[in-house]
């Protein structure tokens, strides 16, 4: 074969590879995308409806076959949390991530898929965690991912997210409810369900992330700076409800006596909180009977509980509220914990006519703002959500909320005796509200010997 001969056959080879590598393999294009979500379902229906909205935005999508997922894996994974319970995929997946890839993780709220999730997502420096149920409505940071989206309707999506997040993109009153994080060269972006099956909001959402996901740094330097709150702070470790105090009807010497026993307002999880606090106290915590009694705080109180603690719940005689004025007239203490929603407000009206003997009042009506306590261990509590505010003649602050300073927590020396007065809704959400309970009006009211 002569030199030329050779050499346009060796021109004609270099333009058949520079061919074959000018045209991408499907899973290597920088516009595909691996729809991993079931086929049956709530999801199975948006993954349909999201593949045709991508390609009509001019992206590929994919799909696992028989439940495989392809290799090489494209640049972007939508997968959910069912779909990364076994070991295996989620080592692929995280190398996946570690080498540049953008994965979207929907995560379902219940505890199960929560658990299932975290498998995976704390070797990348993230937790979730269940909390309790917010009324806030979900927000969202102002980056170009969130930019001019419409607001999700959902419910309380009983959510947080802590740990190393690289992109705040929503949340809930004080819970990070939608995040993103970089780790190798990539990163996952961490999305509630609800948010995804919020019709047409949730599914521009879900494009969104899906585009983004690939180019964290990018939207990193566009994310607000945002104290994302360790386990410590932020009350991750809700205890468990409570409804189960023994139930006594007269003995409470040398013992704290509890009168709240509603079921409904989030009131067992506000239970488990402050009974929490309580045992520090090293005395048993008693609940009063009241079932087929009349006037039961007027027995209990002939025993001299060391302190008495009253919820919203229940109306209190006339009787009663004179036995409760002459107990803390004579030196006993009284904690009165106010939180109802709109609906029930009247239960408001039953705990302030107790309270307004010593010149205090609960009423709905405060605004949410940046929460500061008078003393104690931690001072600036963060931002907590509208509720109760108290006021009061006789009241002086103990935590102040917003500009106008009213008050979610105050306190009333009464001749002999101590009453402390808070709004409980934010024990749920603020650990140094709860702080201001445990460390400061607790060993107040029952101060040591």
């Amino acid at each position: 074969m002569s030199t030329a001969n050779r050499f346009n056959l060796v021109r004609a080879a270099a333009a058949v590879v520079m061919m074959v590598a000018a045209v991408p393999s499907l899973a290597q294009d920088a516009e595909t995308v691996l729809v991993d979500l079931p086929s049956a379902g709530r999801l199975a229906a948006v993954g349909a409806e999201l593949a045709s909205v991508l390609e009509s935005q001019g992206m590929r999508t994919l799909q696992p076959v028989a439940g495989q997922l392809p290799e090489p894996l494209p640049p972007r994974v939508v997968t959910d949390g069912d779909s990364i319970r076994d070991p295996q995929r989620q080592q692929v997946l995280r190398q996946f991530i570690e080498e540049g890839g953008g994965l979207v993780l929907i995560i379902d709220r219940s505890r199960r898929h929560i658990a299932q999730a975290n498998g995976f997502v704390k070797p990348l420096g993230l937790q979730i965690s269940p909390v309790a149920s917010s009324l806030d409505p979900v927000e969202f940071y102002a980056t170009p991912l969130a930019s001019a989206l419409a607001m999700p309707d959902v419910g309380s999506l009983r959510m947080t997210i802590t740990g190393q997040v690289t992109v705040p993109i929503a949340r809930q009153g004080d819970n990070l409810v939608c995040a993103a994080t970089s780790w190798g060269q990539g990163g996952v972006i961490l999305l509630p369900a609800p948010l995804v099956l919020a019709d047409r909001p949730g599914l521009e959402l879900l494009t969104r992330c899906i585009r983004w996901s690939d180019k964290l740094p990018e939207l990193a330097s566009y994310a607000p700076e945002v104290h994302v709150a360790g386990p410590a702070e932020a009350g991750l470790d809700v205890p468990t409800g409570r409804t189960d105090l023994p139930r006594e009807s007269r003995d409470f010497a040398d013992a704290i006596l509890y009168d709240c026993q509603a079921t409904k307002d989030q009131w067992p999880q506000i239970t488990g909180v402050v009974v929490q606090a309580l045992q520090e106290s090293g005395l048993p915590i008693r609940a009063l009977a009241v079932a087929g009694r009349d006037d039961p705080l007027v027995e209990a109180l002939y025993s001299w509980p060391e302190l008495v603690v009253l919820g919203t719940w229940r109306q209190y005689s006339v009787p009663e509220q004179a036995a409760l004025y002459q107990y803390v007239a004579a030196g006993g203490s009284l904690l009165a914990l106010a939180h109802v929603h709109t609906d029930r407000q009247i239960r408001l009206v039953y705990l302030s006519e107790v309270l307004i003997r010593f010149g205090a009042l609960c009423s709905l009506g405060r605004s949410g703002g940046s929460a500061q306590a008078t003393g104690g261990p931690v001072r600036q509590l963060g931002d907590i959500p509208g509720g109760v505010r108290v006021s009061g003649r006789r009241v002086k602050p103990l935590i102040t909320v917003g500009s106008r300073s009213h008050l979610a927590a105050g306190y009333v020396e009464f001749e002999s005796g101590r009453l402390a007065v808070m709004d409980a809704g934010p024990l749920l959400k603020n650990a140094g509200y709860r702080l201001q309970l445990s460390q400061r009006v607790l060993p107040w009211l029952m101060p040591a010997e």
